[in-house]
């Protein structure tokens, strides 16, 4: 019998950010989209703008200048004591 390695906790956020990507990262159209299909969770306006302020990273994208969630940093939001998913099980 073939006894199959286990894989790491990390591999689990990574396919969900997969799941939502075509990049190397999210904007926040699919964050959203992720958090309302994957977590039942909606949020105003607001809250997902501080969202976005608090955990992106800017980049360039063709000539403007988005805030995204990069991979590494989606996984720190599932983090126990201050990720913004941390109450969430997967």
């Amino acid at each position: 019998m073939n006894k199959q390695k286990t894989k790491k906790k990390n591999n689990k956020y990574e396919r969900l950010f997969n799941k939502y990507t075509s990049n190397n990262y999210l904007t926040q159209s699919q964050i959203k989209q992720l958090m309302k299909k994957e977590f039942k969770l909606r949020y105003n306006k607001h809250i997902m703008t501080s969202f976005m302020a608090i955990w992106s990273s800017k980049m360039t994208i063709g000539n403007k200048e988005k805030q995204v969630i990069t991979k590494s940093t989606f996984v720190k939001l599932f983090a126990k004591p201050d990720g913004f998913f941390r109450d969430i099980c997967i």
